[in-house]
């Protein structure tokens, strides 16, 4: 039972990994202009004011994608090992 988990943690990081890889291959193939003008279309329909929520957002929330992705990042060098 304990090796089945174990492959079943291996499994969970190696595939968080490739999901990570697809969806920061995929963010970076969208050109940044066309994103914040998305954002900006969406804030003014919805009546927001994107720029001071992010900003005061933006401190607080610090980078958890960076952190989780060097988490997975050293799972994975200790899986190779």
């Amino acid at each position: 039972m304990d090796k089945f988990e174990t492959q079943f943690e291996d499994l969970d990081v190696a595939t968080g990994y490739y999901e990570n890889a697809t969806s920061s291959a995929t963010a970076v193939g969208m050109p940044q202009d066309d994103v914040d003008r998305l954002m900006n279309q969406v804030a003014d329909e919805a009546g927001v004011e994107l720029h001071q929520e992010m900003a005061a957002a933006t401190p607080a929330m610090g980078d958890p994608t960076a952190q989780r992705e060097e988490e997975l990042g050293e799972r994975l060098r200790k899986l190779r090992a």
